[in-house]
């Protein structure tokens, strides 16, 4: 790393308002006037369309901290040039391996809010999900449980259950068979009626933008298409054709498109079920042990696309499960149901 390699087109200085620039094969790519981190998220869009390859891409950036280089590692940029640079980030981009980094200025540290929010060991994916997070860019509602209680006559199945997940936020609902997981989603769901407490949806008692996903349903005898049953959670107004491709697509389930729905494995009803969530825009995503009876295989495509959702459109997710190997290779934060009280 080193403040010498300014001789190239791409590393003169950025004009007229623009505050980033990436370079490919030697031709201007992209630019933008935006500031904050927002110039790198708008980046990220534009190369979900870019069919090149990003390790031949070259950023040059007005300014960068930490918050910044961890947006352009998790890019894949390889190449950095930057205006005046943190060590922060410098150490950022050592610790992750990318050594083409050159710069201008070196400061000690760029006084940004989200310089300080970041730890030396945090993680890249870690690192995206809140800055996602903070300028508000997640694709997910507030749900909000407070003092949640449900009994049925003499029996008092949990009491006095309070939690939050914030927009963006991925949760494991954990617990033994029989501790409550699946009467509290109910009551999350409306299917049944707290004895007491509330539960909000942004604020709203109202439920709205909610995807429930559940284990595999048996057979039906109704001929029902994959595509049909994805076109069911478009909105009234949008381009049906479109959103069902789109989501299909997103999940590899393109090739199921005409297939029976009740023909489908496990695992390909699972993958279409997201689809249906996707097509549908839910902005909270409620999944009651969707690895349940699954082989290995599917298991793991389940959890890779769960996994996938959680850095792309982001909603908000509340997984139940007590599937150690999905719980572990998920990692995200966890509530315990246990005696009818969250641990």
């Amino acid at each position: 790393m080193s403040g010498e390699i300014w001789e190239q087109e791409y590393a003169k200085p950025l004009t007229d308002g623009v505050t980033l620039a990436v370079w490919h094969e030697g031709m201007l790519l992209w630019t933008s006037k935006g500031r904050w981190l927002h110039p790198l998220f708008e980046l990220e869009q534009y190369l979900l369309s870019f069919a090149g390859n990003r390790d031949e891409l070259i950023l040059h950036d007005t300014i960068q901290g930490r918050a910044a280089a961890a947006l352009c590692v998790y890019l894949g940029i390889k190449h950095v040039r930057v205006d005046l640079i943190s060590d922060g980030a410098l150490s950022l981009y050592r610790r992750e391996g990318v050594s083409d980094v050159s710069y201008r200025e070196k400061t000690e540290r760029i006084k940004c809010c989200t310089e300080v929010l970041i730890g030396a060991n945090d993680t890249i994916p870690a690192i995206y999900t809140m800055l996602r997070k903070k300028a508000n860019l997640t694709g997910g509602m507030r749900l909000s449980v407070s003092h949640a209680s449900f009994s049925y006559p003499g029996h008092s199945v949990f009491s006095d259950v309070s939690f939050v997940l914030e927009k963006g936020d991925a949760y494991i609902l954990e617990g033994e068979n029989g501790s409550g997981k699946s009467t509290l989603i109910s009551c999350i769901l409306g299917l049944l009626r707290l004895s007491e407490g509330t539960v909000l949806f942004d604020g709203e008692e109202k439920m709205h933008d909610v995807a429930f996903v559940k284990q595999v349903q048996s057979v039906s005898p109704f001929p029902l298409s994959v595509s049909e049953v994805v076109r069911m959670a478009v909105k009234k107004g949008e381009n049906a054709s479109e959103q069902v491709e789109l989501a299909l697509r997103r999940t590899g389930a393109y090739d199921l498109n005409d297939r029976n729905y009740f023909s489908l494995s496990g695992g390909e009803t699972q993958k279409v079920n997201l689809a249906r969530a996707l097509a549908g825009k839910a902005r909270l995503l409620i999944l009651d042990e969707p690895t349940a009876s699954l082989d290995k295989e599917s298991k793991e495509n389940v959890v890779t696309l769960l996994s996938s959702l959680r850095f792309s459109e982001m909603p908000t997710m509340l997984l139940v499960s007590h599937d150690q190997s999905v719980n572990d290779e998920l990692s995200w934060p966890h509530f315990l149901l246990k005696d009818g009280h969250l641990a």
